[in-house]
Order: structure tokens, then sequence, then C-alpha cells
């Protein structure tokens, strides 16, 4: 490892990107090059490289939420005080409301006087 250092090529677009000194696997990494792309640090064969993240949406506010590759289909996340249950559809990952319910994450509500 040099002085100035580890550096990670990114997958998404080949840029070097560097790995912070107390980074270890599991750890998000952006690459700024890839407009805000997440990537997780991982070790695989004794090396380190990076990973995608996949996000999902939050339907109430918009926010993006990194979830893990792993992560099962019907798998309840919480987010601003709201629970949602974790669909993949058509390959990507999306967010429904638990149980029929219409939650509100804290991140969407609406402000005092609105």
């Amino acid at each position: 490892m040099s002085l100035e250092g580890r550096h990670l090529f990114c997958p998404g677009c080949g840029t070097d990107i560097p790995v912070p000194r107390d980074a270890r696997p599991g750890d998000l990494i952006e690459c700024e090059s890839c407009a805000g792309v997440l990537f997780r640090l991982v070790e695989e064969g004794g090396r380190e490289a990076l990973r995608l993240v996949q996000r999902v949406s939050c339907p109430a506010c918009g926010e993006r939420i990194p979830v893990g590759d792993d992560t099962p289909e019907g798998t309840i996340l919480c987010h601003g005080g709201a629970s949602f249950r974790l669909r993949k559809e058509f390959g990507a990952f999306a967010l429904e409301p638990r149980d029929g319910e219409r939650p509100l994450c804290r991140a969407a509500a609406p402000k005092a006087g609105e």
C-alpha cells in the first residue's frame, strides 16, 4: 500500500477512486464521476473490490435508501419512522407500504403551519 492510501477502480466508469484509510469491508464509497452511484467495499480472494449498491426510493419522500443485493424480497425496511416491504419488480427494487398502510415518513411529513 502506498503512502498516498488505497485506490480502487470504479466498476462503473473506470475512474481511480481513493479509499479512506479507515474503510473496512461493508463500507459505502461514492464515485464522484458516476453522479452519486454508491459502491460497497468488499474483499474477494484476499483483494479489495467495489460492488454496486442497489438503492430504492422511499415512496413517501423520494430519498434513495441503500439495499444489499442479498436482501430478500419481502424484507421490512424502516425509514423515517415508517415501515415498507421490499419488492423486486422488473429487475429493480421497490418499496411498498407495509400491510396496506399509508405510511408517511418523517422526511415527507408536512411542516407545522403547512
